[in-house]
């Protein structure tokens, strides 16, 4: 039995090598359905890009337009510790 699996096993492999070999000019390019789903692909990721940069936006502005604020709570918070 254990020589009959490595029989087929072995054919297996050898004929797999045979498709691996193919020069694969037979293909003739993507067709319609492949450009659809790259555009439906394209378009997820636009719609996922778009809310991503109001939130980057948003956060840069949280963190680089409002230090003069926090600067003036600090010193706020410290001269009434005082």
């Amino acid at each position: 039995m254990k020589n009959t699996f490595r029989i087929v096993t072995l054919i297996a492999i050898l004929h797999a090598n045979s498709v691996f070999a193919a020069s694969g000019a037979e293909g003739g390019g993507i067709g319609l359905i492949g450009w659809i789903f790259i555009g439906f692909m394209a378009l997820i990721v636009a719609c996922q890009l778009i809310p991503a940069l109001f939130l980057l936006g948003s956060m840069m502005v949280g963190i680089l337009g409002k230090a003069s604020n926090q600067e003036n709570v600090l010193d706020s918070g410290k001269s009434g510790n005082s």
